[in-house]
């Protein structure tokens, strides 16, 4: 784990390896653990997602200023995921350039230019919508200094449950391979950040090093098997993004 005052891991480290284990009792419990957090998100109030706008759109504002990133690449949110739009909102007033993913054939993603008002359509996958625009692949991310991807829950040692689509797990390492490494940041709420070794990682799933909540910026480097709670850095288990401020109660 990372203790209060040091600062965010490096672009290039971002993206990590972590143990690896496959076959079917994994997937398995995967899929379970994924129903209960879903369960879990469709349980919470309207009142709570709307709260955890204002937490959302600081901590990203405050880690855009900290990566200088001209652009910044995120997701479009299903109801239930984390309240972005408003954050992005804000992020494109500051100037930021904002890109969103559009779902291609073969499970692949395109990335098209969004900002306040732009349109959006029915995507390929069921409830999802896209922007409308010229969709780009990952020439894209020439300007991109953050990548937020949109995760069900994450270990503390960093490794990602997503939907079971494997569109992200398909994208990062050809944005890899175009020379693109920006720096990659899961995103969910607070209470899905959870213990090393929670989550069942196979061999094509990404590992990250930081998640963005609605209390701040996680950094993840706990090793399975450590489960001792985190430095209360901001009074909930999250890190601003300097690592040095104590951020105020929600």
């Amino acid at each position: 784990m990372r203790e209060q005052g040091d600062v965010l891991p490096r672009a290039d480290s971002t993206v990590r390896r972590s143990h690896v284990t496959n076959g079917p009792a994994d997937a398995d419990a995967k899929a379970r653990l994924r129903g209960e957090v879903l369960e879990r998100r469709r349980r919470r109030a309207g009142a709570a997602r709307r709260g955890a706008e204002a937490g959302f759109s600081r901590h990203l504002a405050r880690v855009l200023a900290e990566t200088n990133a001209p652009d910044v690449a995120a997701f479009l949110p299903l109801p239930g995921e984390p309240p972005l739009l408003p954050a992005l909102a804000q992020a494109h007033e500051r100037g930021h350039r904002v890109w969103l993913p559009a779902v291609e054939p073969g499970r692949r993603l395109s990335w098209v230019r969004w900002q306040p008002g732009t349109p959006l359509a029915p995507g390929a996958l069921p409830g999802l919508l896209e922007p409308t625009g010229q969709r780009h692949g990952t020439e894209a991310f020439t300007a991109v200094g953050l990548l937020v991807v949109p995760v069900v829950a994450v270990g503390r040692d960093g490794v990602r449950l997503g939907f079971g689509g494997g569109y992200y797990d398909r994208f990062l390492p050809v944005l890899s391979a175009a020379g693109h490494r920006p720096r990659i940041m899961a995103c969910c709420f607070a209470d899905e950040v959870m213990p090393a070794g929670s989550v069942p990682r196979e061999s094509h799933d990404a590992v990250l090093d930081t998640v963005l909540t609605e209390h701040g910026v996680v950094v993840l480097r706990e090793p399975a098997g450590d489960r001792s709670p985190a430095p209360a850095t901001t009074g909930r288990g999250a890190t601003p993004c300097g690592g040095s401020e104590t951020l105020p109660p929600e």
